[in-house]
């Protein structure tokens, strides 16, 4: 066993020298899910705890197909960060990707859990929703983080604009009309507004 031993011990880091290596044009001309799976794996094993580092990894695993691998990276996630709520937005929206609506919820249920008061991240959850087709929960959720600070006129407007770039026009009115009643004499929230409605709602560069 003994000779054994220093042999096992260096076999994570030849793994990591391996998994760090750069590779050539060809491999990343290979399947895109492949290349998903196998990317989360070298960045897993040189960053393997970083809890939103590892929700990402999970939606890349997801897209690879390899579930039970992104629910180990999601588990390892949520014990390494169980308040913080950005953690659990992040798997809402690695679910959402694959189109798994009710892991998603879940998720989204968790993070008003985690921590209750994250404005911030409930907007960020609510433009996901949006974003991925689900109005409904995305305007319940919005309306929370909305009460949390209704003087937030950059959450409301980030909202706004997300609802406009799904076409939703009465529900941008309304939280385009939230931000002007918080700060009307604010330049930059009317200036937020005008790129909005310029921009057709897409995403600010």
């Amino acid at each position: 066993m003994r000779r054994l031993l220093p042999g096992l011990l260096a076999f994570p880091l030849l793994s990591q020298a391996l998994f760090s290596q750069a590779l050539d044009e060809a491999a990343f001309r290979g399947d895109p899910k492949r290349l998903a799976g196998s990317c989360a794996d070298r960045a897993r094993l040189l960053r393997p705890k970083d809890a939103k580092m590892l929700a990402e990894y999970g939606r890349a695993f997801l897209a690879a197909g390899e579930k039970a691998k992104a629910e180990d990276c999601f588990q390892l996630a949520r014990m390494d960060k169980p308040k913080d709520a950005d953690v659990h937005r992040l798997i809402a929206v690695a679910w959402m990707r694959a189109g798994q609506r009710a892991e998603a919820l879940k998720a989204i249920a968790d993070m008003q859990m985690a921590d209750p008061k994250d404005k911030n991240a409930f907007t960020r959850a609510a433009v996901n929703l949006s974003d991925f087709g689900h109005a409904k929960e995305a305007e319940a959720l919005m309306e929370r983080a909305w009460i949390l600070d209704p003087s937030d006129w950059q959450n409301c407007v980030a909202f706004g604009r997300a609802c406009l770039r799904k076409g939703h026009r009465d529900a941008s009115a309304k939280w385009f009309a939230r931000a002007s009643q918080a700060k009307p004499q604010e330049e930059r929230m009317w200036n937020a507004i005008a790129l909005a409605y310029a921009d057709h709602g897409a995403e600010p560069s």
